[in-house]
């Protein structure tokens, strides 16, 4: 009896169903918190909060930078309608101006070293002069007292906590786990590939945003992550708090920048990865209606409609 054969099904390639791949973020956003004090393995779920919390804080500050686009009569929203949104809070907008500057500065000494042209004391000179860049004679046409371009007098007490929380880790860091640090502080959203980027935060819509306005956002997602990872070591602070102890600060990682003394810590900083329920927590204390001027007057029952913006 001959044996049978079976004929293996031919299966056209347009009848097999590819799910489509969903853009994600997570593991640009593990690398970005242990840049900013987390454990060097952040858990998955605490990343995909965060993550979450970015993509509808980015979403949110897009719909009302279109706003103030809108009220210039312009389609195109550009990193002048972001630096608007930042006009109240001069500490965050220093902030930002310095990334700028940084910015087109490693850009302009990059061109000279490009062309072989470079000329220390001439090109530094040029490189100094920002009074003539784009968003700098923006400020200085919204800025009617004078008080937005003047960081003289202003103190980033925030940015002076993470860099001594990073200068705490670093301290007995071998050299692969230092490499491992410095590639996971270099880490940004828009920083190589700008179309996810826009893909991710879904920018379709009436308004085109430029280049300048992504390299904005960009910024504004990595602090809304930095921010995040602030709130999240506060509650872990008060949970590791010992009441009525004078030398608490001595034996928490958090120390107080004005009193720090690095021969006080002389061990190796040991972090636990964030959890779920601490950035959960911290977002809360953010959002809750308590720690506004008004309010103790707030009802419960009344949803506030929007959520206030971490970067902005």
């Amino acid at each position: 009896m001959a044996e049978a054969t079976f004929m293996k099904p031919v299966i056209d390639a347009q009848d097999v169903k590819t799910e489509p791949v969903t853009l994600n973020y997570t593991a640009e956003v593990r690398q970005m918190m242990h840049g900013f004090g987390d454990h060097s393995e952040p858990l998955i779920e605490t990343a995909k909060i965060i993550e979450e919390v970015v993509l509808n804080q980015m979403r949110a500050i897009i719909r009302k930078a279109c706003e103030v686009a809108d009220m210039r009569e312009s389609q195109v929203v550009s990193a002048e309608d972001f630096l608007f949104l930042l006009r109240k809070d001069k500490i965050k907008l220093q902030r930002l101006v310095n990334y700028l500057k940084l910015k087109d500065f490693k850009t302009s000494m990059y061109k000279s070293l490009e062309t072989d042209t470079l000329d220390p004391l001439t090109d530094l000179h040029k490189t100094e002069d920002t009074s003539k860049l784009p968003y700098i004679k923006f400020l200085k046409h919204i800025d009617n007292t004078g008080e937005l371009l003047n960081d003289k007098d202003l103190v980033d007490h925030v940015k002076h906590k993470r860099c001594t929380r990073m200068e705490m880790m670093t301290r007995k860091m071998d050299e692969t786990r230092y490499l491992e640090f410095s590639k996971a502080r270099s880490v940004s959203f828009a920083n190589k590939n700008r179309h996810k980027f826009s893909d991710w935060i879904g920018s379709s819509g009436d308004f085109t945003i430029s280049k300048s306005g992504y390299t904005v956002l960009g910024y504004l997602a990595y602090e809304t992550v930095a921010q995040i990872i602030d709130l999240a070591f506060l509650v872990r602070q008060d949970q590791n708090k010992i009441q009525g102890d004078a030398i608490d600060r001595l034996r928490l990682n958090y120390p107080n920048p004005v009193t720090y003394k690095p021969y006080q810590y002389t061990k190796p900083v040991m972090t636990k990865p964030l959890t779920p329920a601490e950035v959960n927590e911290a977002l809360r204390r953010y959002w809750s209606p308590q720690l506004e001027m008004t309010g103790p007057f707030h009802s419960w029952t009344l949803k506030k409609p929007h959520m206030k913006f971490l970067t902005c």
